[in-house]
């Protein structure tokens, strides 16, 4: 008794630890995906308190480079070192302080000293944003979102930086050629980068591209007509400034609400992966619970039938098609089923080769063989999976068509018998020689609702397929049975 019980005990013991082992990788997998999330959320924060003191640093540069002096300027300078070093000490990077500190309160560096520094905050930016694998992804919107933030955005703002500190550094109202030709470089990277945020298009509802990209042409062009271009500059440093900065405010405020796009992406994200975990437990318990019930309701059924399906040989050998021994349990259950199958239309199609036997008795039955192997090659290239194709005896087969009439099995018919009249069988003296096939069909239920039946009426029809001529597809009719 114990010995009926063992394939039953060894399936579960081997499919309950498959499962436990599957939904533990995919919890575990899930659950990664979060820790990354998590950290780029994280990473998130630092770089927006990074890009604080970057841009605070750059309007040091700027103010430091105007020729006027003035109360306002110094006050802030000073209130911008304040606020970095609050900045700094809040991220505990020595990095970034041992950046700040190269310069002490109250004293001005020069133009390249500040943007040597800003270089090395950049720096220090990307490295956060690639050590928290922030430019992984496998969203188009995250990445899109993670490279404007990363390397897009951030870079056209210091590029402007740039432009801001050299033309606030106007004396008498003239610029010196050299520093027109650095802002004019600057201007030619800002024009580069611009290019690649077309590719922006998840920003497209709220016009941001379009936005990002017509104001800082209308930047460019004004920088290129009111400083490069003029030789007298009406504009003070402090106006220049002013100006410009007005740019790089639009140029920040849409990197903070990148930011918080992303931002809002990953904990959106975070939220999905975490039911997703808690869907994978519930699933992993209930496929649990449902092959040990599968397994106790298929165990007498698959006891009942094994012995059965293990001897039973329902594939032709020589064909590889289905045999009669299969069409009989077919029909069998095909019958029983009938109810479950009112809307179902079958056609069959009996098919036999055309003068078959000459073909053995001219050429060799190892001939015949592969003519027959060549018919059944041709029915099962030419009908769907769903179908069947049955070597019914000798040279004849049937086709069983399933949700198809009459109509749409006369085309496959003839489908089927153009393409074996194109085969050039070769013998073994090396002469060839064309077959042809007769066709008969038949449709359930519109000619019987008896499938066993069907396929006598098929065989009627192709009876009078051969008898009146072969190489031809005849569809059944009742008259045919008065003949």
């Amino acid at each position: 008794m114990l010995k009926k019980y063992i394939y039953l005990i060894v399936n579960l013991l081997l499919l309950i630890p498959a499962i436990v082992l599957v939904y533990s990788y995919a919890y575990n997998y899930v659950d990664k995906e979060v820790q990354l999330l998590e950290e780029k959320s994280h990473a998130l924060h630092e770089m927006k308190d990074i890009y604080s003191i970057i841009t605070n640093l750059q309007k040091i540069r700027g103010l430091s480079n105007i020729e006027e002096t003035s109360i306002e300027i110094f006050d802030n300078i000073e209130e911008l070192e304040k606020e970095n070093y609050k900045l700094a000490q809040k991220l505990h990077k020595e990095n970034i302080l041992e950046i700040l500190n190269r310069h002490p309160k109250g004293t001005i560096a020069d133009f390249e000293t500040y943007t040597y520094d800003i270089e090395a905050l950049l720096l220090i930016y990307k490295l956060t944003a690639y050590n928290a694998r922030l430019t992984l992804n496998s969203d188009i919107n995250e990445y899109l979102l993670s490279k404007s933030v990363t390397t897009g955005l951030p870079y056209i703002v210091e590029y402007f930086a740039r432009i801001r500190g050299l033309a606030s550094s106007v004396h008498d109202h003239k610029l010196d050629q050299k520093i027109k030709n650095q802002i004019q470089n600057q201007l030619y990277m800002i024009e580069e980068l611009l290019k690649n945020t077309k590719e922006m298009k998840f920003f497209n509802e709220n016009d941001f591209v379009e936005k990002l990209i017509t104001s800082q042409k209308k930047e460019i062009v004004y920088i290129q007509n009111e400083i490069i271009k003029k030789e007298y500059i009406t504009k003070s440093g402090l106006e220049i400034f002013k100006s410009i900065t007005k740019n790089i405010n639009f140029l920040n405020k849409l990197y903070y609400q990148n930011m918080k796009n992303l931002a809002n992406y990953y904990h959106d994200q975070i939220d999905k992966k975490n039911l997703l975990k808690l869907l994978i437990v519930f699933i992993g318990i209930g496929s649990i619970i449902a092959v040990i019930l599968i397994n106790l309701f298929y165990f007498r059924k698959i006891q009942k039938y094994i012995k059965e399906v293990e001897h039973l040989n329902i594939i032709d050998p020589l064909t590889g098609l289905y045999n009669r021994r299969f069409l009989e349990n077919y029909l069998v259950n095909f019958k029983s089923q009938q109810h479950d199958q009112v809307n179902e239309s079958v056609s069959l199609l009996m098919i036999d080769i055309d003068f078959f036997k000459k073909v053995n008795d001219t050429y060799g039955h190892d001939i015949g063989d592969k003519v027959i192997k060549t018919t059944a090659q041709i029915l099962q290239k030419t009908i769907r999976k769903s179908d069947l194709a049955i070597r019914y005896g000798g040279e004849e087969f049937l086709v069983l068509l399933h949700f198809a009439d009459d109509y749409a099995a006369t085309i496959v018919a003839k489908k089927i018998s153009e393409a074996f009249k194109k085969i050039e069988f070769q013998t073994n003296d090396n002469t060839s020689f064309h077959k042809t096939l007769s066709i008969g069909i038949a449709a359930y239920p519109k000619h019987s609702d008896d499938l066993a039946e069907c396929i006598k009426q098929a065989d009627t029809a192709l009876y009078v397929a051969k008898t009146t001529g072969r190489d031809k597809v005849v569809v059944y009719n009742k008259d045919m049975e008065d003949k």
